[in-house]
């Protein structure tokens, strides 16, 4: 019994692999179709698909590119926006500088001109005051000599020639 279960299996096994391959022809049209298949989808799906992933890497590719262009021409820019400014602070620095310098030296010359200016109201004061001195001296000794005449005619109630009198003034004036 043993020998006829195992025929009976393999005749079965024999019998469901022969049902699992199709036949030759059948076989050969399933690869045809299958190979149309493959070849309608490569021209209708993978082509178009790698096309579009092409223009796709491109287009990013470019934004990429156009991205570190426009990040140089920043850098550029920046840098020279940057250089600018440091040389407008210089040159700030240098008319604060010049301006410090003129101002001193308008300063300084202002000084000189006032102490000029001064030594010279001084020098003037000076001289009107020894002139008003002289002149009020000159009229005082003119007052003191008339008094002094007048009172010594009165004393003396004679009468002194002019000559005389000028004589007692000049020496009176010179003393």
């Amino acid at each position: 019994m043993h020998v006829v279960y195992k025929d009976t299996l393999g005749a079965r096994i024999q019998k469901e692999l022969s049902g699992l391959f199709p036949s030759v022809p059948m076989m050969v049209a399933t690869l045809v179709a299958f190979a149309i298949v493959i070849l309608i989808l490569f021209f209708l799906l993978y082509k178009p698909i790698k096309k579009s992933i092409k223009a796709r890497q491109d287009y990013i590719q470019s934004n990429i590119d156009q991205a570190k262009q426009t990040n140089d021409l920043s850098q550029d820019k920046l840098k020279e926006a940057n250089d600018k400014l440091t040389q407008a602070h210089q040159e700030a620095n240098n008319l604060v500088k010049n301006a410090k310098v003129r101002a001193e030296k308008v300063i300084i010359s202002y000084t000189a001109k006032a102490k000029i200016e001064s030594k010279r109201i001084l020098e003037e004061a000076e001289l009107d005051i020894k002139q008003q001195r002289d002149s009020l001296m000159e009229d005082s000794k003119n007052n003191i000599a008339k008094a002094a005449s007048e009172l010594s005619r009165q004393i003396l109630k004679k009468e002194v020639s002019k000559k005389t009198e000028s004589e007692i003034i000049d020496k009176f004036l010179e003393s």
